[in-house]
């Protein structure tokens, strides 16, 4: 498997449980689940270097079971499943648990921002560990610890049913997003917000049910949507979310301390590589889909990336004052999280 650290540097029985005593003598292995199959780009350059690195870190002493595509439960239930403990390790998608479980994730969905996926990876992190204002007023009630920051190439809408040559192009399109903060951008430019997970995606563009899916590059190549989707646009961030390798705190903790540090650096050697395949293979995969899939994407020109970030700039503000009028601190984290892209 090829990877990118030189570069960058359903239920379940009751989790495995070993005294910290005896941890330093004996093998353990953790249950990790996520919605992804095993073929995507965010297992090869994800998961899978998180699994690999845990397991020298620990000289073998730590190993994985790994549960791909749903098998260890739903999209939207994986973050509750490794709540209660059914499995250590979760891998939650950002937009299923950003409009009701995790609100202050809608920062990764603010349009315009995040340029580049390490920078937003970085900012993630920073906001996001022990002592960051997300981790602080979401994570830590919540009893959860973050342990990699997948955060994906800017969205825009990627497999379109439908040429997308210009901004009116979107007024009345059905538009797959990933939902929180990303619903509002849809309305913003005058779309149709359309919630589906990604395996849904593909029957929805097949059906004409939805016109066009609201991602990245990497993923319309990855789970094949230019079958249907033979257009696209590129050039504006309608937002980054991620995915988010999770385990709860009271697991965490139960661990020796050798063992934690050894989550922690496999964590982030794993979104390094991950962050930085992203940032190389975006462009890479427009290329690919338009050479060897016909599909004909379009590039914002300077006058269409003003106008969206007009039709688009009082999102952030909608989302601040909502959040903050229920005692949310989403003006901080915005604030924090700008501040850590520019670091």
């Amino acid at each position: 498997m090829k990877t990118y650290l030189k570069e960058a540097l359903a239920a379940f029985a009751t989790t495995l449980m070993i005294p910290a005593a005896a941890m330093a003598q004996d093998s353990m292995t953790l249950k990790l689940g996520t919605f992804l199959p095993s073929t995507h780009f965010g297992v090869t350059q994800g998961t899978n270097v998180f699994m690999e690195e845990l397991s020298k870190l620990t000289d073998g002493k730590v190993e994985v079971e790994f549960y791909p595509a749903e098998q260890a439960g739903k999209a939207k239930q994986l973050l509750e499943l490794v709540r209660v403990g059914a499995i250590d390790i979760a891998e939650i998608g950002t937009g299923y648990v950003s409009s009701d479980d995790i609100p202050l994730l809608g920062v990764l969905e603010v349009p315009g921002i995040v340029e580049k996926v390490c920078d937003g990876t970085h900012a993630s992190r920073a906001v996001g560990d022990p002592g960051g204002v997300v981790y602080e007023n979401a994570y830590k009630p919540l009893g959860i610890r973050v342990l990699s920051y997948y955060v994906y190439s800017p969205y825009g809408p990627a497999g379109s049913r439908l040429p997308v040559e210009s901004v009116e192009a979107l007024e009345g399109m059905k538009l797959r997003n990933a939902g929180g903060l990303m619903e509002l951008t849809v309305a913003a430019l005058g779309g149709v917000p359309m919630k589906l997970t990604s395996p849904q995606v593909l029957t929805g563009l097949q059906r004409g049910t939805v016109d066009s899916y609201l991602g990245a590059y990497l993923s319309v190549e990855a789970y094949e949507y230019y079958l249907y989707a033979k257009y696209g646009a590129t050039g504006f961030s309608m937002g980054t979310p991620g995915i988010f390798a999770v385990m709860s705190e009271s697991k965490y903790q139960s661990l020796p301390e050798d063992i934690r540090t050894a989550l922690d650096e496999a964590g982030m050697m794993a979104e390094e590589n991950f962050c930085a395949y992203s940032d190389a293979n975006e462009a890479r995969a427009i290329q690919e889909l338009q050479d060897e899939h016909g599909m004909e994407i379009h590039t914002w020109t300077p006058e269409q990336v003003e106008l969206l970030r007009e039709k688009t700039s009082h999102v952030s503000e909608d989302w601040v004052a909502s959040l903050e009028a229920r005692g949310i601190p989403a003006e901080q984290t915005l604030a924090d999280f700008q501040a850590a892209l520019g670091d």
